[in-house]
């Protein structure tokens, strides 16, 4: 019975290890497609940064300066962003094989236990000539039995020390794997500085840039006119999108039911709040919230990305269509993470917090708006 108890417990253990890391492979397949999605973005920034600083070259422009700092910025920050997520990813399969680790070596002490009770058992059972013993049977029956007993033992016995095979070799191979994983941690580690360290440059630059271009802006009626122009172009992008749209989100559900039940984009506070006087006649269309450089910003409801690109005024931008006439506008990003068609889900992370567009300081400019007119954000965010 007891080598029956213990051939169930190794069996019970084989299926735990089957479910329990079914999940961190599931979890590194979607790190893998995440990583592919940003590097596709961060390629289609570099092959733009290039044609400007081409452009660069044949006539000194200002502007087209300052666009192609902040594109170098943005595929800067989606190199942080790659770096930090694998050495997330990497912590997780670190912190997953110490788990496994921990849990096998349980079983190996357990199994070596089991061990000692089968050497003392073989030893003693040595003792007894079982050639004598089934000759001496008078009952034919009880032969039988007796046979299929010692058979059920030698079976159990095999598959007793099959287990034991299996969790020393599987212990050594976690072993083998941890050390790997914590080589791939430093290496990551060291890239994520360098990374740091080039994206600290990068705005040095895009910051020298930006003032070159805030000195032609003298007075306050340029400004004003700088303003309405750069609201132009928004509106002028989105319907431009919209119209190309390839995607059409019927199955989306607007924002209507949603009121004051959705979450802001990023965490912050409000600097400038919807309807706010800005300039002159000029007033707010959406809020503006502080953030940290490179903070998240998710998406506040299921939708579709309709526009996602660098745009004067507003920097990065994206514009999520979430059907039934409903957008959410996120603007003055780091870099993007997303492109224009894709699927987005609510609270998933779909821009990095920035100062892009001529902003002096890190925050999220955040519109919603209703068959084109903007509506205050309050009224469905908490």
């Amino acid at each position: 019975m007891t080598s029956f108890k213990n051939v169930a417990f190794g069996w019970m253990i084989c299926v735990f290890s089957l479910l329990y890391f079914a999940l961190p492979a599931y979890a590194e397949d979607a790190v893998s497609k995440e990583t592919a999605r940003l590097k596709l973005v961060q390629d289609n920034i570099k092959q733009q940064r290039l044609l400007l600083e081409q452009q660069i070259k044949k006539e000194s422009n200002i502007e087209t300066q300052f666009q192609a700092a902040e594109l170098k910025v943005a595929e800067l920050a989606l190199n942080l962003a790659q770096t930090e997520r694998q050495i997330s990813a990497t912590q997780t399969k670190i912190r997953n094989l110490d788990k496994e680790q921990s849990e096998l070596l349980k079983q190996k002490k357990l199994q070596q236990k089991v061990l000692g009770e089968l050497i003392k058992t073989a030893y003693l059972s040595g003792k007894h000539d079982y050639t004598k013993l089934l000759l001496n049977q008078d009952d034919p029956a009880q032969l039988e039995r007796l046979i299929t007993y010692y058979r059920k033992i030698n079976d159990a016995r095999v598959a007793q020390l099959d287990e034991i095979q299996a969790v020393f070799t599987r212990l050594t191979e976690v072993e083998e794997q941890l050390i790997a994983q914590k080589e791939q941690l430093a290496i990551s580690k060291a890239d994520q500085l360098n990374d740091k360290k080039q994206l600290l440059s990068s705005q040095m630059e895009r910051k020298a840039a930006l003032n070159k271009l805030r000195s032609n802006i003298k007075t306050d009626k340029q400004k004003l006119e700088q303003l309405q122009l750069d609201q132009e172009r928004l509106t002028n992008a989105i319907a431009r999108a919209k119209r190309n749209a390839e995607r059409d989100p019927e199955n989306l559900i607007g924002l209507y039911n949603l009121k004051r039940k959705l979450k802001w984009p990023t965490r912050g506070r409000l600097v400038r709040k919807f309807g706010q006087r800005r300039s002159g006649a000029l007033r707010w269309k959406g809020v503006v919230i502080d953030g940290n450089l490179g903070n998240r910003v998710n998406v506040i409801a299921d939708g579709i990305v309709l526009y996602a690109d660098w745009l004067k005024g507003f920097g990065w931008v994206a514009v999520v269509d979430h059907g039934k006439g409903y957008m959410s506008l996120y603007g003055h990003n780091q870099a993007l993470l997303k492109q224009a068609g894709d699927y987005v889900e609510q609270n998933e992370p779909i821009a990095l917090v920035g100062q892009s567009g001529g902003q002096q300081s890190a925050g999220l400019y955040f519109e919603i708006r209703y068959k084109g007119e903007t509506v205050n954000p309050a009224r469905w965010c908490r």
